[in-house]
């Protein structure tokens, strides 16, 4: 009868450090946010991503929708370096076969409204600290003309 009373007793404190745990994050994500503006104006779609500079177990990424984005706490960053890229197609480009194209060639890939420096080449960075902030704004600068 012991066992049993033993076994019940490890049951229940298991179950109660389960449930005293819900909604904990064990590694410290944080909810991220914040605003993209493209040339002083809110940047009406694309898209963001962070990268870990550092190791760090997380990488995340949002849809920007009329310059603002937001990745939940259980997709969000851990504490940490992290490179931003952020791509917005321009629009009516891509997604058509080029006049010259052959049968079965795949579609052009769209024109890039945000400069390099933003993404395929970035060199911005956001740092995550356990005190935050954790809202980013970023303000981009279009290609000269």
């Amino acid at each position: 009868m012991s066992t049993i009373r033993v076994l019940l007793a490890a049951a229940i404190l298991a179950l109660l450090v389960i449930a005293s745990g819900c909604g904990d994050d064990p590694i410290g994500r944080r909810a991220v946010s914040g605003t993209v503006k493209f040339d002083g104006a809110p940047l009406q779609a694309g898209n963001i991503s962070f990268q870990p500079t550092e190791g760090q177990p997380t990488y995340g990424g949002a849809t920007i929708t009329a310059g603002k984005f937001s990745m939940p706490r259980d997709q969000g960053l851990v504490n940490g370096k992290y490179q931003v890229s952020i791509n917005s197609p321009v629009p009516g480009t891509g997604g058509k076969p080029a006049p010259d194209a052959m049968p079965g060639d795949p579609p052009a890939l769209s024109s890039e409204l945000i400069p390099p420096n933003w993404n395929v080449a970035s060199d911005h960075f956001i740092e995550i600290k356990k005190e935050g902030p954790f809202t980013f704004d970023f303000d981009i600068v279009g290609k000269k003309k």
